[in-house]
């Protein structure tokens, strides 16, 4: 039997079987940006966190 085969067999993976993130781990895109702007430009992260949208040309939601 064909890999494939045998996947389609066995049927979905059950919800217990995978494994979310934990809302902590999850960062939000504007703190992504922010850290990556204070590392490179050597600014803080109030100033990071304002410059980031315009910078980045995105908006964080």
């Amino acid at each position: 039997m064909d890999r494939k085969e045998k996947a389609r067999a066995n049927g979905p993976i059950p919800n217990a079987v995978v494994y979310h993130d934990s809302p902590e781990s999850n960062l939000s895109l504007l703190h992504l940006q922010a850290s990556r702007l204070t590392r490179r430009c050597a600014i803080t992260t109030a100033m990071a966190a304002i410059l980031a949208p315009l910078v980045f040309g995105e908006m964080a939601q």
